[in-house]
């Protein structure tokens, strides 16, 4: 599924596992179609999302491939794939 969004906000999560500590990089998405989500959810980068974008992604509009989505620890929408294109 192939989407477009604004991107609010980068964040990390870290939290530990069994095999030691874990951090996740997250990006804070609000969806751009018409009827949007009524909530923005959250867009979990590859590491090579994360070299390539960094953090040069936020408040720019861009379009993800949706490849699984989840519910994150607090309930929020939790999606990953692959970012397609950054900007309009």
């Amino acid at each position: 599924m192939t989407i477009k969004v604004l991107v609010i906000d980068k964040v990390q999560e870290t939290f530990d596992t069994k095999r030691g500590s874990k951090t996740l990089h997250l990006l804070v998405c609000q969806d751009q179609a018409r009827p949007p989500l009524r909530n923005s959810f959250d867009y979990e980068m590859t590491a090579e999302e994360l070299t390539k974008y960094g953090a040069g992604v936020v408040d720019k509009p861009i379009e993800l491939n949706v490849r699984d989505m989840s519910q994150g620890f607090s309930g929020r929408i939790r999606m990953s794939g692959a970012i397609v294109k950054v900007g309009a």
